[in-house]
């Protein structure tokens, strides 16, 4: 939220290094079609995962799907690239951004404020993924030395 206001008091046209910002921008453009393409993805994760568990009869269809690990994981090897590779481009535009600005001595504000929003965003959200992975991991392996158990 806070970029995209930062984004709307950014003026690009008719400057002396316009098309560097523009091409920022289109940057930008690219990384938030991905963005797009991951939300339906994660989408589309999360009705199978909840599918699942409906006809597995541990939810019903307002539930939320959380810690459970069963049946969609060829889905998640297709979610969790993207999402990394969505996190790395995040980190380029921003680093793109930054470089813009300390090296094409660029002095507007909006460019290092929106480069640093995104290095730091997409640090992040790599810690934040890298962490839930880790964490569903150590699920699965609990849920099958329990299964084993019995």
């Amino acid at each position: 939220m806070a970029m995209a206001l930062v984004s709307i008091t950014w003026e690009v046209k008719g400057q002396p290094n316009c098309t560097q910002k523009q091409r920022g921008v289109e940057l930008f453009l690219q990384w938030a079609m991905m963005l797009g393409v991951a939300m339906l993805l994660q989408n589309r994760y999360q009705r199978q995962r909840l599918y699942t568990r409906i006809a597995l009869g541990k939810a019903k269809r307002m539930d939320v799907v959380w810690g459970d690990t069963a049946g969609v994981d060829s889905q998640l090897w297709v979610l969790c690239p993207v999402l990394f590779l969505m996190q790395g481009f995040k980190a380029y535009v921003g680093v793109l951004l930054l470089k813009t600005a300390f090296f094409w001595v660029v002095p507007e504000w909006q460019i290092n404020f929106c480069g640093i929003l995104l290095v730091v965003m997409a640090v992040g959200n790599f810690i934040n993924t890298v962490q839930t992975l880790m964490a569903k991991s150590r699920f699965k392996a609990k849920m099958e030395k329990t299964k084993g158990k019995q």
